[in-house]
């Protein structure tokens, strides 16, 4: 597993779309296809692109937002996406796939004012993403407002 190259693409301000299950290369096209749509924002009507960088690595086999966080390099904080066992099911199947979005950005203050939680995670319908990642960019809105915005099924799908 390569977090120096993930950190990177952090520190340039990509969200990294991490594969973690490599069970059929057509899913993980259709759900970095999902991810890579420009969606509506959240209040104002904006269309938001993703700014996302597709991660196919082997050695991010059936990763964790957990084993990811217990991992992580906390000096470069933000945010992954890991496309999962569920994922590629989805795509297969021909749902709207869903992603895994995880926080690597709070640090021991913003624990201990806020109760977040470094690794904390919500699934996400992979089309919210790009409306996700210009709020958080931008602080318009923070990792805790969406991840408690998420249905009865434990998915975000928008506000």
């Amino acid at each position: 597993m390569n977090l120096d190259r993930i950190a990177q693409l952090v520190a340039d301000g990509l969200m990294p779309l991490i594969r973690t299950d490599f069970s059929a290369d057509d899913a993980w096209q259709r759900v970095v296809e999902a991810v890579s749509q420009e969606s509506d924002g959240v209040a104002d009507g904006d269309e938001y692109a993703a700014h996302q960088a597709a991660i196919s690595d082997l050695g991010f086999d059936s990763v964790t937002p957990e084993t990811l966080a217990s991992a992580w390099p906390r000096e470069h904080p933000g945010y992954v996406i890991l496309a999962d066992h569920r994922s590629m099911r989805e795509a297969t199947s021909g749902e709207d796939p869903t992603v895994v979005f995880v926080d690597l950005s709070a640090d021991d203050e913003d624990e201990e004012e806020f109760g977040w939680v470094f690794g904390q995670a919500f699934r996400c319908v992979a089309t919210a993403v790009a409306s996700i990642d210009d709020n958080l960019s931008i602080a318009n809105m923070d990792f805790a407002e969406f991840a408690d915005a998420v249905d009865d099924d434990g998915v975000f799908r928008g506000f």
